[in-house]
Protein backbone atom coordinates (compact mmCIF):
# COMPACT_ATOMS: atom_id res chain seq x y z
CA UNK A 1 0.00 0.00 0.00
CA UNK A 2 1.41 3.75 -0.91
CA UNK A 3 1.02 6.54 1.45
CA UNK A 4 2.01 9.68 1.20
CA UNK A 5 2.71 11.52 4.36
CA UNK A 6 1.86 15.44 5.41
CA UNK A 7 3.86 16.87 7.69
CA UNK A 8 2.32 20.68 8.62
CA UNK A 9 4.63 22.66 10.67
CA UNK A 10 5.84 26.31 10.82
CA UNK A 11 9.56 25.92 12.02
CA UNK A 12 10.70 24.34 9.43
CA UNK A 13 14.42 23.35 11.21
CA UNK A 14 12.12 20.26 12.10
CA UNK A 15 13.04 18.74 8.41
CA UNK A 16 16.18 17.78 9.77
CA UNK A 17 14.18 15.49 12.34
CA UNK A 18 15.06 12.07 12.61
CA UNK A 19 11.48 11.23 11.81
CA UNK A 20 11.15 12.38 8.85
CA UNK A 21 14.07 10.70 7.51
CA UNK A 22 13.29 7.49 8.70
CA UNK A 23 9.69 8.02 7.33
CA UNK A 24 11.46 8.94 3.82
CA UNK A 25 13.26 5.52 3.64
CA UNK A 26 10.08 3.35 4.86
CA UNK A 27 7.44 5.18 2.98
CA UNK A 28 9.24 7.35 -0.01
CA UNK A 29 6.17 10.18 -0.15
CA UNK A 30 6.96 12.96 2.33
CA UNK A 31 5.36 16.18 2.12
CA UNK A 32 6.60 18.96 4.47
CA UNK A 33 4.41 22.54 4.88
CA UNK A 34 5.51 24.99 6.89
CA UNK A 35 2.51 27.18 6.06
CA UNK A 36 -0.67 25.34 7.25
CA UNK A 37 -3.24 26.68 4.69
CA UNK A 38 -0.90 24.85 1.88
CA UNK A 39 -0.89 21.60 4.13
CA UNK A 40 -4.44 21.88 4.55
CA UNK A 41 -4.95 22.88 0.75
CA UNK A 42 -2.60 19.37 -0.91
CA UNK A 43 -4.66 17.58 1.99
CA UNK A 44 -8.33 18.09 0.28
CA UNK A 45 -7.05 18.31 -2.80
CA UNK A 46 -5.91 14.70 -2.75
CA UNK A 47 -8.52 13.08 -0.79
CA UNK A 48 -7.86 10.06 -2.97
CA UNK A 49 -5.10 8.83 -1.95
CA UNK A 50 -3.69 7.28 1.48
CA UNK A 51 -2.53 9.69 3.57
CA UNK A 52 -1.42 9.92 7.02
CA UNK A 53 -0.97 13.42 8.86
CA UNK A 54 1.95 14.54 11.28
CA UNK A 55 0.71 18.26 12.53
CA UNK A 56 2.07 20.74 14.78
CA UNK A 57 -0.53 22.29 17.58
CA UNK A 58 1.00 25.79 17.86
CA UNK A 59 1.30 28.30 15.14
CA UNK A 60 3.68 31.11 14.83
CA UNK A 61 0.18 34.32 15.37
CA UNK A 62 0.49 35.24 11.33
CA UNK A 63 -1.07 31.87 10.77
CA UNK A 64 -4.75 32.18 10.47
CA UNK A 65 -5.03 28.39 11.96
CA UNK A 66 -3.66 26.46 14.50
CA UNK A 67 -3.44 22.76 14.90
CA UNK A 68 -7.56 22.67 16.65
CA UNK A 69 -8.40 24.46 13.77
CA UNK A 70 -6.45 21.97 10.81
CA UNK A 71 -7.58 18.79 12.85
CA UNK A 72 -11.18 20.31 12.76
CA UNK A 73 -10.73 21.11 8.96
CA UNK A 74 -9.36 17.69 7.83
CA UNK A 75 -11.74 15.70 10.02
CA UNK A 76 -14.52 17.24 8.23
CA UNK A 77 -13.11 16.51 5.20
CA UNK A 78 -12.93 13.11 5.39
CA UNK A 79 -12.69 10.67 8.76
CA UNK A 80 -10.36 8.34 7.09
CA UNK A 81 -7.48 10.20 7.22
CA UNK A 82 -5.07 9.52 10.63
CA UNK A 83 -4.18 12.76 12.16
CA UNK A 84 -1.19 12.32 14.62
CA UNK A 85 -0.38 15.42 16.84
CA UNK A 86 3.14 16.39 16.98
CA UNK A 87 4.26 19.24 19.31
CA UNK A 88 6.57 20.27 21.79
CA UNK A 89 3.87 21.80 24.00
CA UNK A 90 2.35 20.53 26.83
CA UNK A 91 -1.77 20.74 26.69
CA UNK A 92 -4.28 21.14 28.95
CA UNK A 93 -7.07 18.47 29.76
CA UNK A 94 -9.38 20.57 27.96
CA UNK A 95 -7.40 21.35 24.93
CA UNK A 96 -6.55 17.62 24.33
CA UNK A 97 -10.70 16.94 25.16
CA UNK A 98 -11.45 19.01 21.88
CA UNK A 99 -8.35 17.11 20.34
CA UNK A 100 -10.27 13.48 21.14
CA UNK A 101 -13.40 15.50 19.54
CA UNK A 102 -11.95 15.55 16.79
CA UNK A 103 -10.82 12.37 16.75
CA UNK A 104 -6.75 12.72 16.49
CA UNK A 105 -5.25 9.07 15.83
CA UNK A 106 -2.16 10.20 18.43
CA UNK A 107 -0.26 12.80 20.18
CA UNK A 108 4.37 12.59 19.55
CA UNK A 109 6.26 14.43 21.84
CA UNK A 110 8.68 16.10 19.59
CA UNK A 111 11.27 14.94 22.54
CA UNK A 112 10.31 11.48 22.55
CA UNK A 113 12.51 8.78 21.40
CA UNK A 114 12.20 7.22 17.42
CA UNK A 115 11.03 4.15 18.32
CA UNK A 116 8.09 5.61 20.21
CA UNK A 117 7.54 7.94 17.36
CA UNK A 118 7.90 4.56 14.58
CA UNK A 119 5.56 2.46 17.04
CA UNK A 120 2.42 4.98 16.57
CA UNK A 121 3.44 5.66 12.69
CA UNK A 122 2.82 1.82 11.94
CA UNK A 123 -0.38 1.79 14.15
CA UNK A 124 -1.31 4.54 11.76
CA UNK A 125 -0.45 2.82 8.77
CA UNK A 126 -1.60 -0.53 9.63
CA UNK A 127 -5.03 1.12 10.85
CA UNK A 128 -4.97 2.77 6.96
CA UNK A 129 -3.95 -0.58 5.16
CA UNK A 130 -6.91 -2.48 6.90
CA UNK A 131 -9.67 -0.08 6.19
CA UNK A 132 -12.47 -0.62 4.07
CA UNK A 133 -10.99 1.58 0.62
CA UNK A 134 -8.20 -0.30 0.90
CA UNK A 135 -9.64 -3.95 1.25
CA UNK A 136 -11.23 -3.00 -1.78
CA UNK A 137 -7.83 -1.22 -3.79
CA UNK A 138 -6.26 -4.70 -2.64
CA UNK A 139 -9.20 -6.45 -4.64
CA UNK A 140 -8.86 -4.09 -7.51
CA UNK A 141 -5.33 -5.26 -7.70
CA UNK A 142 -5.62 -8.94 -7.52
CA UNK A 143 -8.31 -9.20 -9.47
CA UNK A 144 -7.78 -6.25 -11.99
CA UNK A 145 -10.81 -7.41 -14.10
CA UNK A 146 -13.30 -6.37 -11.56
CA UNK A 147 -13.06 -2.90 -11.61
CA UNK A 148 -15.33 -2.12 -13.88
CA UNK A 149 -17.64 -4.02 -12.82
CA UNK A 150 -21.38 -1.96 -11.57
CA UNK A 151 -21.28 -3.32 -8.11
CA UNK A 152 -23.82 -0.44 -6.30
CA UNK A 153 -26.83 0.60 -7.40
CA UNK A 154 -28.68 3.34 -6.06
CA UNK A 155 -32.39 4.14 -6.02
CA UNK A 156 -32.37 6.70 -8.36
CA UNK A 157 -30.80 4.44 -10.54
CA UNK A 158 -27.41 5.31 -10.88
CA UNK A 159 -24.80 2.51 -11.15
CA UNK A 160 -21.16 2.41 -9.36
CA UNK A 161 -18.62 0.07 -10.67
CA UNK A 162 -15.98 -0.83 -8.26
CA UNK A 163 -13.68 1.48 -9.03
CA UNK A 164 -15.79 4.61 -8.98
CA UNK A 165 -17.28 3.22 -5.13
CA UNK A 166 -13.54 3.20 -4.04
CA UNK A 167 -12.85 6.46 -5.35
CA UNK A 168 -16.63 7.90 -3.63
CA UNK A 169 -15.35 6.29 -0.48
CA UNK A 170 -11.97 8.01 -0.17
CA UNK A 171 -13.67 11.32 -1.11
CA UNK A 172 -16.39 10.58 1.93
CA UNK A 173 -19.10 11.62 -0.69
CA UNK A 174 -22.49 10.52 0.33
CA UNK A 175 -22.22 7.38 -2.21
CA UNK A 176 -19.33 6.52 -0.60
CA UNK A 177 -20.63 7.05 2.79
CA UNK A 178 -24.33 5.26 2.04
CA UNK A 179 -22.22 1.82 0.37
CA UNK A 180 -19.99 1.88 3.47
CA UNK A 181 -22.86 1.83 6.23
CA UNK A 182 -24.54 -0.33 3.76
CA UNK A 183 -21.72 -2.84 3.51
CA UNK A 184 -21.22 -3.06 6.98
CA UNK A 185 -24.49 -3.70 7.53
CA UNK A 186 -24.70 -6.39 4.79
CA UNK A 187 -21.91 -8.38 6.39
CA UNK A 188 -23.25 -8.46 9.80
CA UNK A 189 -26.12 -9.67 8.60
CA UNK A 190 -24.73 -12.26 6.76
CA UNK A 191 -22.35 -13.36 9.37
CA UNK A 192 -25.71 -13.49 11.85
CA UNK A 193 -27.14 -16.26 9.33
CA UNK A 194 -24.66 -17.99 8.68
CA UNK A 195 -24.43 -17.23 5.39
CA UNK A 196 -20.83 -16.27 5.35
CA UNK A 197 -18.00 -17.31 6.99
CA UNK A 198 -14.64 -14.67 7.79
Amino acid sequence: MEVTFVIIDDNKEIEEHPLLFTLEDKFKNVKFYSNPQEGLDFIKNNLDINLIVLLDIEFSKDDKLDGHDLLKEIYNSSTLIPVILWSGINQTNEEFSDFINNRAFGFLSKDCSLEEAMQIVDKAFNNLKNSLDNTIEDWIISNESDKDKPIYFTSSGESYTLNEILKEIRLQTPIGKEFSSKLNSLTIDLLLRKKENL
